[in-house]
């Protein structure tokens, strides 16, 4: 993968592998209680995923970033990316026991109630602070779906991703991807505003045994792979 970048005046998140013991107390989270609060002190299991991790282990989706949580697991069906926990996930049911929040607002659609975590996602990682998995039953906070855990996910300020950004990506397949942000104060405003465009061939040629048959091509799908993303944020 070819990664290209330029950018302004960026603060970068600090990484939580290097902070000691003492700055560990101080690692806040807000989405156990509603509150920001010490991790320590949260009335639940949360995992912290930080800005600095997504870009150190070079996650491109909010799946792979839940691949590396604790408990969690992370199948494909070539459409769409779902979520089990501790060992369960149901068949059928597209995230629909996951809540997934974007800065604590509900991002489940309202007709299957499922939560996108693959490229589906509506917002580019490299816009994300952290994230925050909430493990166990939250239900009593935040309604329906919240039964095996709560991902909240925290975007970046404008001031801290004060400047202009671009990034340009490409890869196998015939996958690119580019974005461009900009954010900062204007008159007293903070705004920070992205755009992504994102596409990929996939395999010309996809074999399926279970398939292989002269009615259903003896099992070739060609050209079936195809995936492709526009997504803008502004805050």
């Amino acid at each position: 993968m070819l990664l290209i970048a330029f950018e302004g005046a960026v603060a970068q998140s600090q990484d939580v592998m290097d902070l000691n013991p003492e700055q560990l107390r101080s690692v806040q989270v807000y989405s156990a209680s509603m509150y920001l609060q010490s991790d320590r002190e949260a009335p639940s299991s949360v995992t912290v995923i930080t800005a600095e991790q997504i870009r150190q282990f070079g996650y491109r989706t909010l799946a792979d970033a839940l691949r590396s949580v604790r408990g969690f697991d992370v199948t494909y069906d070539r459409n769409y990316a779902y979520v089990g926990v501790r060992g369960f996930s149901r068949p059928g049911g597209y995230n629909d026991q996951i809540l997934l929040l974007i800065n604590g607002h509900r991002l489940n659609d309202n007709v299957y109630d499922q939560a996108h975590l693959g490229t589906d996602f509506p917002l580019d990682v490299d816009l994300i602070e952290r994230i925050e998995i909430v493990r166990g039953p939250s239900s009593s906070l935040y309604g329906t779906s919240a039964f095996l855990a709560v991902i909240n996910v925290i975007t970046k300020s404008a001031q801290t991703g004060a400047g202009l950004e671009f990034s340009g990506e490409g890869g196998g397949f015939g996958s690119y991807q580019g974005r461009s942000t900009l954010g900062g104060t204007y008159h007293g405003v903070d705004a920070l505003f992205s755009g992504t465009i994102y596409g990929s061939a996939g395999p010309v040629r996809l074999f399926f045994p279970a398939f292989d048959s002269p009615a259903n091509n003896y099992g070739i799908a060609e050209n079936a792979d195809r995936d492709s993303a526009r997504n803008f944020y502004g805050s």
